[in-house]
């Protein structure tokens, strides 16, 4: 179905939300929006999983998706949480293979989709969000690496400090978090999370809502984050 002038717009904003995409000039945009499809989805629906194959690049236009890896017994990993301008799987359409993560609708979502095919071939005619995405990719590759060493050799506080610092680097200081969210993605119980939230809201570095942590000291998160010893 064509796309109203409304649903037009609206697509072109979310585009426009994407730290890489936005880096496009508008008519670049414009013809890109033109290739999208959106897609609704209920609360606890599945967007995609694990082994399925990656044929859509997809970008949260809004709602909330968790994006998540089980493992042969049965954990769940939460690799992240995307809400509005955030993408699904951007890399993966520059590679072949199924996809790596599951993507789970945590809040009704509104998903707007392109066939990889054309959006590979969209990027490689705008250079500056080709540039955009290399960088997105060095970051992931430090930041599994990161994760990586702290799962081995580092505290619960460390492992959600350096989180913390990653994801507010990525997307802003508004991290739309629960606690089990960050548990999940650092390998702990809720409780530890909570524990380590607490303190570091009593230094004044986050603030904690309903579903949400927010960065208040970015410059005082990166230095904790990086001492040699963490201690709150």
């Amino acid at each position: 179905m064509p796309h109203t002038d409304q649903n037009k717009k609206e697509i072109l904003e979310a585009l426009q939300a994407d730290i890489n995409l936005s880096r496009a000039e508008i008519p670049a945009l414009v013809e890109l929006a033109g290739k999208t499809r959106r897609m609704h989805f209920r609360k606890g629906e599945f967007i995609f999983k694990a082994g399925d194959e990656s044929n859509n690049f997809c970008l949260v236009e809004s709602g909330k998706v968790i994006l998540s890896k089980e493992s042969p017994s049965g954990k769940s990993f939460t690799y992240l949480v995307a809400t509005k301008g955030m993408t699904l799987n951007g890399i993966t359409c520059f590679k072949s293979g199924p996809r790596l993560f599951t993507a789970r609708v945590v809040e009704e979502s509104s998903i707007i989709t392109i066939p990889c095919c054309e959006f590979r071939t969209w990027v490689e005619d705008t250079p500056a969000v080709a540039i955009g995405i290399l960088g997105t990719m060095g970051e992931l590759l430090d930041g599994a690496y990161t994760r990586i060493i702290d799962l081995i050799d580092e505290s619960v506080e460390t492992r959600i400090l350096n989180v913390l610092n990653m994801l507010s680097t990525r997307i802003g200081p508004e991290l739309p978090l629960t606690n089990g969210d960050l548990a999940e993605m650092v390998g702990t119980s809720r409780e530890s999370a909570a524990r380590v939230i607490s303190k570091l809201q009593e230094a004044e570095i986050v603030s904690k809502s309903r579903g949400s942590i927010t960065i208040l000291n970015k410059e005082q998160l990166e230095q904790t984050a990086s001492s040699p010893f963490f201690i709150i």
